[in-house]
């Protein structure tokens, strides 16, 4: 059982070292602007992206130490050819991911999820803008990539899993290897934390290129594939072109707006309470002794008695109330951060008209790519 144990670590270790040499690839293969950081900056980003490695290490463990179970009561190499060929698809495979999206970042500056895989469907289109030269340098570097590592994995890696032998008490066996097989929820969930492991965890710096570096790429595609959510609204009942004409009414233009502040430079607050409820607050008919304080704030204000939330969730309202981006009713824009980057945002207006702003979260900061924004 030792010898299974140590050929298993040192296995998980060979996956590291893999996305340790992708990382450092796709620096390279970004110069232009890796080189404008710092030593010390760069190397920030494998500290904070081992959370990501971690993670996808645990996905790919998951089906050898699945085998390995009941594998503990019979012998010969059947094992190491099995890990051997395994190991093979996984490297070709990953290969293609890390090629690939350190190739299309250039041109659109976040890193590779599943969209492209949408391509596939119009492949002349795809291929439409891609030189041959280009094409040759992307099979150069897959090659040599995928040499490289596959010979680095018969050079030091094959040799571990050889000569397993039957464990002659194999009921302990079993029960320590389904327990170490259960275990793998850990790293893949990144921790005990209350949020699940996401894309904004390994986000360190104020310079998105750094955050965009410690990403796994191929854990941002195997996330994004396993999420994806239909794109059609289910929410759709009514005649489409009567609901634009709704809309349109809520967006015109109409006279000239009401000056209602006495300065033209205000402090800013905004407050945004979770799960609340109109029914609490004295002004809007709620019990007066409930939320005192805001029905100061209601008395030396102005108090909007018909207000509806935008969405169904946290991760839907926020975007809502920061970017003015209306919730999606399947998805949710904060969940891709290459999308909700991009958006306006309260504060990117504040910092241009010289605000310093802060953002203040009383829950998990991970939860659904917040600290992506």
């Amino acid at each position: 059982m030792q010898k299974r144990l140590i050929a298993i670590s040192c296995y998980a270790v060979f996956w590291l070292a893999f996305f340790f040499t992708a990382r450092l690839l796709f620096i390279f293969m970004q110069y232009h602007s890796s080189f404008q950081n710092s030593f010390g900056d760069l190397l920030g980003t494998f500290w904070h992206g081992a959370k990501l490695d971690i993670s996808t290490t645990g996905y790919f463990l998951l089906i050898p130490l699945l085998v390995i179970i009941p594998g503990v009561y019979f012998n010969g190499i059947w094992y190491r050819i099995f890990i051997r060929w395994y190991s093979y698809i996984l490297i070709v495979f990953s290969s293609v991911i890390i090629v690939t999206d350190a190739n299309l970042y250039s041109y659109w500056g976040f890193r590779m999820d599943y969209t492209p895989m949408f391509y596939l469907k119009t492949p002349g289109e795809a291929m439409a803008s891609v030189t041959t030269f280009k094409i040759i340098l992307f099979l150069i570097t897959l090659g040599l990539l995928v040499s490289f590592v596959i010979y680095f994995y018969n050079k030091l890696i094959d040799r571990v899993f050889s000569n397993f032998m039957r464990i002659r008490y194999w009921l302990p066996g079993v029960l320590f290897f389904t327990i170490l097989w259960g275990a793998l929820i850990i790293p893949i969930r990144g921790g005990f934390g209350v949020a699940p492991i996401n894309a904004g965890s390994v986000y360190f710096s104020k310079k998105m290129f750094l955050n965009h570096v410690a990403i796994n790429a191929v854990w941002n595609v195997g996330t994004s594939a396993f999420t994806q959510k239909p794109v059609k609204n289910p929410y759709e009942f009514g005649d489409l072109s009567d609901a634009k004409s709704v809309v349109d009414t809520l967006t015109v233009k109409k006279g000239i707006p009401e000056k209602v502040l006495n300065t033209t430079r205000p402090d800013i607050i905004i407050i945004v309470l979770e799960s609340f409820s109109g029914y609490l607050i004295g002004p809007l008919g709620g019990d007066s002794l409930v939320t005192p304080n805001i029905n100061r704030y209601a008395r030396e204000g102005i108090l909007f008695s018909n207000f509806y939330a935008s969405g169904t969730r946290t991760d839907k309202a926020l975007p809502a109330i920061l970017s003015g981006y209306p919730a999606q009713p399947a998805q949710s824009i904060i969940k891709e951060p290459k999308k909700s980057q991009s958006l306006p945002s309260l504060v990117k207006i504040l910092t241009e008209n010289g605000y310093h702003s802060s953002f203040w979260y009383g829950g998990e900061i991970n939860f659904a790519n917040l600290n992506s924004l």
